[in-house]
């Protein structure tokens, strides 16, 4: 496809995101600070500033995933933008990775909307990468569905407005060996369950609509990503899983293996409301519940794959869902606010050409040193609670905060970060679920953590 030409509206409003310079048409809610989502049907070229957390976190992802050798120990690593839009997710791996890393891409980006990609191609001429060769980045118009079975792929990104469910086996059948998949949906409703309907039929699920509904929603995706993997006698490895806002994203290792994908159903199973005493004594002997306490009332428990609940309703129970970690300790880790800042964030130093480049950048969109330190927080918040949160990733016990006082004798709810620091004086790991909601994450007994969340209250 020739994409020479320079674009209706062009050169629009000059936007900053991480340390990459983007030029956006002038429409509303278009280079500006926004916390919400943008409307698809808002601006001709689709491009959500929103997703900025989830872009930073794509980008130190990547790097991880080339500095391990996760993808191949050597050479070129093929990558795939499924759905690129305004390409800025491809244009910041470029500019923001370390040139030894950024050197090993060949990125193709894909759309069907030829206006996007003409502003993907006047952005990357007109901004081109400080470092790393702008030939690292084709542009290409067409289904990527399609251009995906070009095959190979050892990273790949399926990024829609909506559902990402249509594009996932077609995905799965062209990875190179050994590959990661990031996924966003977009439609949470449906992951939630507030539309229990819509779930079934998009995801082959159930979901209870309550307090847990975040983790539910990345627990249902993870399930259709692993069945699908298993399907192409493949598995999958979750190595990060984040509720950010209006949408859900998992990012997983993908790897072959006959046997191991058959065994998919370990990980796989249902998560009931107000278990029974029978169903707490199966979860504890799966293997599930860290909680314990079969004897004690509870709100909830995991059970296996082979043990579904007599009645699967958006009220009782959810699943199929993904019952184990929903990331990797090691990336979890390192995806750090030290590194965040390292690669993402304007550093506006004179003595470096990287910090000149930075700066010339900050005062090309007109910014002030408010608008730097809210870009700077910006790119702290992508990562934030990930690595506290490394320290109890394999429990499995998790509840919020306001549900407590149902449960315990305590007037409200406890401080958050009172309970996991008490938790952990005891022995137990703990941390703070990056769930919107004030959630704690532990392997505490649940007649433990019912006595520590009232201790809370005494002192």
């Amino acid at each position: 496809m020739h994409l020479e030409n320079t674009p209706a509206g062009w050169p629009g409003l000059c936007w900053l995101e991480g340390r990459t310079l983007l030029q956006v048409p002038e429409d509303e809610g278009q280079g500006e600070w926004r916390k919400g989502p943008a409307a698809r049907g808002g601006t001709s070229v689709f491009h959500n500033v929103a997703m900025a957390g989830n872009r930073t976190r794509s980008v130190l992802l990547l790097g991880l995933a080339i500095e391990k050798g996760w993808l191949r120990e050597q050479g070129e690593i093929r990558a795939l933008d499924a759905l690129c839009a305004s390409t800025l997710r491809p244009r910041r791996w470029l500019n923001e990775l370390p040139v030894e890393y950024a050197e090993r891409l060949s990125i193709t980006a894909v759309d069907r909307d030829p206006e996007s990609l003409e502003w993907a191609a006047a952005n990357h001429r007109e901004h081109r990468p400080l470092l790393a060769s702008p030939d690292r980045l084709v542009l290409r118009q067409g289904d990527a569905r399609q251009l995906v079975f070009e095959g190979g792929w050892q990273w790949v990104d399926i990024d829609p407005y909506g559902s990402p469910i249509p594009f996932l086996d077609a995905v799965m059948q062209n990875l190179a060996r050994s590959a990661v998949v990031e996924v966003s949906a977009t439609d949470t409703a449906a992951l939630c369950g507030s539309y229990p309907q819509v779930t079934r039929r998009r995801y082959a699920a159930s979901a209870v609509n309550d307090e847990l509904a975040h983790d539910t929603a990345m627990r249902i995706l993870l399930a259709n990503v692993a069945l699908c993997a298993a399907r192409h006698e493949r598995f999958i490895e979750p190595l990060l899983s984040v509720f950010d806002g209006h949408h859900v994203r998992v990012s997983v290792l993908v790897k072959p293996g006959r046997r191991t994908a058959s065994e998919v159903h370990r990980d796989l199973g249902w998560r009931v409301t107000h278990p029974d005493h029978a169903q707490i004594e199966r979860a504890i002997s799966a293997g599930l519940h860290d909680f314990g306490c079969s004897e004690i009332p509870q709100p909830r428990a995991f059970l296996p794959w082979d043990s579904p609940p007599a009645r699967l309703s958006p009220e009782e129970a959810s699943g199929p869902l993904w019952t184990g970690p929903l990331a990797s300790t090691e990336v979890l880790e390192a995806l750090n606010a030290e590194r965040a800042l390292e690669w993402c964030s304007t550093r506006c130093d004179e003595d470096s050409e990287r910090g000149r480049a930075d700066a010339a950048a900050v005062v090309r969109v007109g910014w002030d040193e408010r608008d730097v330190r809210t870009a700077e927080r910006s790119v702290m918040r992508s990562v934030a609670r990930l690595t506290d949160w490394s320290s109890a990733i394999g429990s499995n016990g998790i509840i919020t905060m306001d549900e407590l006082p149902r449960w315990a004798e305590i007037t409200g709810p406890p401080s958050v970060a009172r309970l996991v620091r008490r938790l952990r004086d005891e022995g137990h790991a703990a941390a703070v679920s990056p769930l919107s909601a004030p959630a704690i994450q532990t392997d505490a007994p649940w007649d433990v953590l019912l006595r520590t969340a009232e201790g809370c209250f005494e002192s």
